[in-house]
């Protein structure tokens, strides 16, 4: 543990900004500047003080101009006031400068030489003499400003020089004090390329301001150095009190003796004082309490630091502390790091970057890391780097696990356990499933996690799964390889395919393996002896993938706790195997059938059951018996089930069952007793007629989907499902009744109706009665949560002889807007749908696919009520785009539907993307939230949206928030024979159905891309527009951190990320898209706003005003270098400067005419100028200089060059 103290610290101490001087004197050089203020300068110079006298000025410098620079340069100025400091008008405008800095944090410290205070004060003596022979010359307001400064100034705590000791004396007490100022506000090193470091600052400064609280705690990973050593021992607790003694108080007498005596003192001694304390990489709470007692004792506006890897310690200062956890550093960030350690550049060299790419993916953000790496790699060729990333990418860096594995070192044997499992096989995995697995291995997982979590070594994610950096899962597959580093039989884990080959092919297993990982990259084959797992009998986990063994197997370890076998390639389990503490028995796509293992053994702890895709099973056992405590159970896609018998409708634990696509199931059990069922899926079951009865309420069950089976009516007793939120029903080829008791569903928020669902026209609760007609609308008794609806009916790939009656005349009503609470409406294949009303503004996401026959017009204005609904006027005009901008005869290029081979993907791979996209039963009841979206057939983006591309990307200028931004994409469907084709040659059908997955990307000022959004249309038969629009709250709340400044560049891109063609004839593309977004646009911005500089004497101007000023002209900017430049005519103006008339440090405009610099401060003339449409508006010139003092600063936008002749026939900006 370090520390760092600062007395007296506020809010700025924080704040460094770098300064060129440490102080600046200023003196009346003939009362002292060969006496004292030599003198004064000599002993600072010793000290190593950077100090600033007037005779340093560089030759030919301004003075003035050159002082105040200085000035604004020095972190402290000593005024050395003398008799006849006053009488020189150059010392008071120094001075007044001077205090002007003061209030900018400069430290500012008077001398009174022989020469009273209140002379100064008071302007009596000599100095009020001066000033009055000054008002004699000079404009009061001068002078006056004058006496306020040497008010002020005289005002500040200072020395007073009044011959009490000897000169030589009195200048080491200022020496010494300033000396303790610089140490004190001199930054420490944090990192020789602190990369990253102001944003994170800034975050927690803008907390320490507004914070009432004085501790701030923050937590991260492992990847700063280890400083804890010092406390570890008493003696090396006692010299930390004594330090924090020392450094506060500056006594170099006190001596603590032993730790109790020592956090005495410092409740006495610093009790009440306002201190800064920085307590860093603290490991335990003792060192805590040894240094803040408990944390209240130090003074109002204190603030104290605690840099820590456990979160948990942050517990001890209670109410006192806020928190924050360290990021790691982004991709922009971590190449800059990377390329600063391995290029000393802020980018790699060109022909480094796919390198540099893969060590940044491999170091995740961490910055110790990348700082080891780009040292390593430092002057390496790039066969060298190569190899160097190939080894960091198997062997963990020495240097880097060193400090890594200081955190794992500090916990106990269950928890190290616990993180060596997560980091061999179940990072990735649900926190809920991982847990019941170790404690069924006794390692008290629910203590164990929460101290990984404080520790920093593993996070959870949204939806509640184990994740870990990858390296420190590295680091922990190291400290298992480190326990035999040439025998893997003799290690308790093995994940590694090659190390698990061998040792099963060769049989030299042992008791010592805790856990194996069989996952090949590729299928294989593996020739196994039967017994080949029989001298593992400790073996706890079992996970097989992708691997086919050739001989039967005849013995499992009945320790097992995880049977995980993907495509087990035999009908049954060892007949020996009785596994009593099994948890997950997973073995999907497997030949295994049920009845035989289960008549044979009971597994009263298994807990997860996941069979899916089996073609063997046929019928369920008695499951109530044998695993009454199953809470998931998986049977998707078993399309040879048929029988659920009637014991298992009484498995009180099980909360989610899966029978998705079991195309022969016909029975499930007659009634069904589940008090934890949550979730409920029958999807597509197509033979299943009947559901069953429920006797008893079923309040935890919240999702239930009966779309596509063969019920025409549910029974009374669905009214007991009455935490139910989303309900599927329906089918295509048979119509379904619903009992009135279908709206004792209080909680139903989302409806997915198939086909044609008939729902009762009345109903009672209680006294009430309310009215239902069809899908006209539900009273608010009905559904009162009621959000969102889908309909669903004829799909394209049934006759027209099966299409329901009355389907062809389908078309939404204008009583579709009295469902003022959906959210989402879904009228997905209605083929005869011609026109969408207008909706509900509660409704935001409208599904519309394959709705071949809808009106274009009518998907426009419903675009555009979207639009509206976020803010977005359609007569916002383009400003200013960067390239690549469709703007109708200016387009520049052609539509490019060149296909992405590299994101299609097989039809199973896009499944196992959706169920990763839906991983628990929360995110199919999500919300939409505030996001606008439409997916409807169609071609043309309307031509109201302001920016539209004919490629995939677009970008914009904008202030320093988001605006509300909607994105519009055409998706082509172009055939696979021909890449790059205009379809409008094809017909609106394809012969083909494609599922499509595509990305909306947001970046800002040319930083990493971030993902805003992701849209799934499947069964696409036809091109389709998909609209997307965000709020600018949301886009605030999420990428808010991103923007910079008060002008901000962004870039909108489309990507296709994955997408399948069933039958092989077609592709999408995206042929365009557009972004509607309120941008800012200006070429410069000054201190006094936007305004217009009008050049020249009669030159005809009017043809220029109205294309600036309207800014409806297609914009073509240009690069030269590192300026900006504007085309007019065949001249260029190069915006780079603007008049130090306007006090801008760094200007952004100069005007060039031929090769004459035009400098832009006051001047006068005579000769006036009105060019047409700009009334009033007058700025008068001589010889081609400009009146600063008259000009007009209205909202005007743009500079204007002045040609020698002739008036502007083009321009383009």
């Amino acid at each position: 543990m370090a520390l760092v103290t600062c007395k007296e610290a506020s809010s700025s101490s924080f704040t460094h900004q770098p300064k060129k001087f440490d102080v600046f004197l200023s003196f009346r050089g003939e009362d002292t500047r060969l006496g004292f203020v030599s003198h004064l300068y000599n002993a600072l110079c010793q000290q190593g003080i950077n100090t600033f006298i007037d005779n340093n000025l560089q030759r030919g410098e301004e003075i003035s101009v050159g002082l105040f620079k200085v000035i604004e340069s020095s972190r402290i100025s000593i005024i050395v006031f003398s008799e006849n400091y006053a009488s020189s008008k150059w010392c008071l405008d120094e001075l007044a400068k001077i205090v002007e800095c003061k209030k900018k944090d400069q430290l500012v410290l008077p001398i009174f030489y022989n020469i009273d205070p209140s002379e100064v004060r008071n302007q009596k003596g000599k100095f009020g003499e001066a000033l009055s022979k000054h008002e004699e010359k000079l404009k009061d307001y001068k002078v006056q400003s004058w006496r306020e400064v040497l008010s002020e100034a005289a005002n500040i705590s200072g020395w007073h020089y009044q011959r009490s000791c000897s000169e030589f004396e009195f200048i080491q007490g200022i020496v010494e004090k300033i000396s303790n100022f610089k140490l004190n506000c001199s930054p420490l090193f944090v990192a020789r390329y602190p990369v990253g470091i102001n944003y994170r600052v800034k975050t927690i400064l803008l907390d320490i301001k507004s914070n009432d609280g004085h501790i701030i705690g923050i937590y991260g990973p492992g990847g700063i150095e280890n400083l804890r050593e010092r406390s570890g021992t008493d003696a090396g607790v006692i010299e930390l009190q004594e330090t924090l003694l020392f450094e506060i108080l500056r006594n170099t007498n006190l001596k603590v003796g032993n730790k109790s005596r020592g956090i005495n003192m410092i409740k006495e001694g610093l009790s009440f004082m306002r201190i800064l304390l920085v307590l860093d990489d603290v490991d335990k709470q003792i060192q805590i309490e040894n240094l803040l007692g408990r944390c209240d004792w130090f003074g109002s506006g204190s603030k104290i630091i605690i840099t820590t890897r456990d979160k948990h310690l942050l517990t001890t200062p209670g109410k006192y502390c806020s928190t924050y956890k360290v990021k790691g550093l982004d991709q922009d960030e971590a190449l800059e790091l990377l390329s600063m350690h391995a290029f000393q550049s802020n980018k790699p060299k060109e022909d480094y970057s796919e390198l540099a790419n893969r060590v940044i993916k491999h170091a995740r953000g961490l910055p110790l890391a990348l700082v080891i790496m780009g040292a390593d790699l430092n002057g390496r060729t790039k066969p060298q780097w190569g190899s160097a990333v190939d080894k960091y990418e198997r062997i963990p860096n020495e240097e880097i696990q060193k400090i890594l594995e200081i955190s794992y070192e500090v916990l106990d044997e269950t928890e190290k356990d616990i993180f060596l499992d997560i980091a061999c096989f179940f990072k990735g995995f649900f926190k809920e499933y991982v847990m019941d697995i170790l404690n069924a291995c006794d390692l008290h997982p629910i203590y164990g996690i929460q101290k990984l979590f404080d520790k920093c070594l593993i996070t959870v994610d949204q939806y509640d799964r184990l994740l870990m950096h990858d390296l420190l899962q590295q680091m922990g597959r190291d400290i298992i390889r480190r326990e035999s580093p040439r025998m893997p039989g003799e290690r308790s884990r093995l994940w590694c395919y090659e190390d698990v080959h061998k040792l099963l092919t060769q049989n030299t297993g042992s008791e010592k393996i805790r856990g194996i990982r069989i996952c090949s990259p590729e299928p294989s084959k593996m020739k196994l002896e039967p017994k080949c797992l029989e001298k593992m009998k400790n073996l706890k986990f079992l996970i097989v993938s992708n691997v086919d063994i050739c001989r039967g197997l005849k013995y499992l370890p009945n320790e097992l706790r995880v049977l995980d076998w993907s495509g087990f390639p035999l009908s049954s389990l060892p007949p020996n195997f009785d596994p009593q503490n099994l948890i997950a028995l997973n073995m999907p796509e497997s030949r295994v059938t049920l009845d035989k293992f289960f008549k044979r053994i009971q597994c009263k702890n298994l807990t997860y059951m996941d069979f899916n895709f089996n073609q063997y099973i046929r019928e369920l056992p008695d499951l109530s018996s044998a695993t009454p405590n199953i809470k998931k159970l998986d049977l998707r896609d078993c399309r040879r089930l048929v029988n659920v018998p009637d014991s298992v409708g009484y498995l009180d634990k099980l909360e989610s069952w899966d029978l998705w696509n079991c195309r022969e199931l016909q029975t499930l059990p007659s009634c069904i007793v589940m008090k934890s069922l949550k979730h409920l899926n029958l999807y597509q079951c197509i033979k299943f007629k009947r559901f069953p009865h429920i006797p008893q309420e079923m309040e935890n069950l919240k999702f239930l989907s009966l779309g596509r089976t063969a019920i025409r009516e549910l029974p009374p007793s669905i009214g007991n499902l009455t935490g139910l939120e989303r309900l599927d029903i329906g089918s295509y080829f048979y119509s379904c009744q619903l009992p009135s008791s279908i709206y004792k569903l209080q909680q139903l928020r989302m409806l997915f109706l198939f086909g044609n669902v008939k729902f009762p026209k009345d109903m009672r609760i209680g006294r009430q009665v309310a009215a239902c007609n069809s899908y006209g609308g539900f009273s608010r008794s009905c559904f009162p949560k009621l959000n969102f609806l889908k309909k669903l009916t004829s799909c394209f790939t049934h006759s027209e002889k099966c299409l329901l009656s009355g389907s062809k005349d389908l078309n939404l009503g204008e009583n579709i807007i009295r469902f003022n609470r959906l959210n989402y409406l879904v009228i997905q294949d209605s083929k005869f749908l011609k026109k969408i009303p207008k909706l509900s503004e509660s409704i935001r996401q409208v599904d519309a696919t394959n709705c071949i026959s809808l009106n274009s017009e009518s998907l426009r204005k419903l675009i555009l009520q979207f639009g509206r609904n976020l803010g977005l006027s359609p007569n916002i005009k383009c400003s200013g785009v960067k390239h690549k901008v469709l703007m109708d005869s200016h387009s520049h290029g052609k539509l490019k539907n060149q296909i992405d081979c590299s994101s299609r993907v097989s039809l199973s791979k896009l499944d196992a993307i959706q169920d990763e996209s839906f991983p628990t039963l929360d995110t199919y009841l999500v919300d939409f939230g505030e996001s606008y979206g439409i997916r409807g057939p169609g071609k043309k983006i309307p031509s109201w949206i302001n920016h539209q591309s004919i490629e995939s990307s677009i970008s914009f200028w904008v202030g320093p928030e988001f605006p509300s931004i909607a994105v519009c994409v055409a998706l082509h469907l172009v055939p696979l024979k021909d890449s790059y084709t205009n379809n409008d040659n094809y017909g609106s059908i394809r012969d083909d159905v494609i599922d499509c997955v595509f990305d909306i990307h947001i970046s800002t000022n040319s930083r990493k891309r971030h993902r805003m959004a992701r849209a799934r249309l499947y069964d696409m038969k036809c091109d389709h527009l998909g609209f997307h629009g965000e709020p600018h709250s949301r886009l605030q709340t999420e990428f808010g951190d991103l923007m910079q400044g008060d002008r901000n560049h962004v870039e909108i891109s489309c990507k296709i990320a994955h997408w399948v063609s069933r039958t092989g004839k077609y592709a999408p593309v995206i042929a365009r898209m557009g972004v509607h977004v309120e941008c800012h646009y200006r070429l410069f911005t000054l201190l006094y706003g936007p305004i217009i500089i009008l050049w020249g004497c009669t030159t005809e101007l009017s043809y220029l005003s109205c294309l600036l000023l309207c800014f409806e002209a297609p914009i073509l900017k240009m690069k030269m270098g590192s300026s900006d430049f504007v085309l007019v005519g065949e001249y260029w103006v190069v915006f780079k400067a603007i008049s130090a008339y306007f006090n801008i440090e760094d200007p952004d405009l100069m005007i060039v005419e031929h090769s004459f610099l035009w400098d832009l401060k006051g001047q006068s003339g005579s000769c006036q100028m009105r060019p047409a449409g700009f009334g009033n508006n007058m700025v008068t010139g001589q010889d081609g200089l400009l009146h600063m003092s008259t000009l007009s600063t209205e909202k005007f936008s743009v500079l204007v060059y002045r040609p020698p002749t002739g008036i502007f026939s083009m321009i383009g900006v």
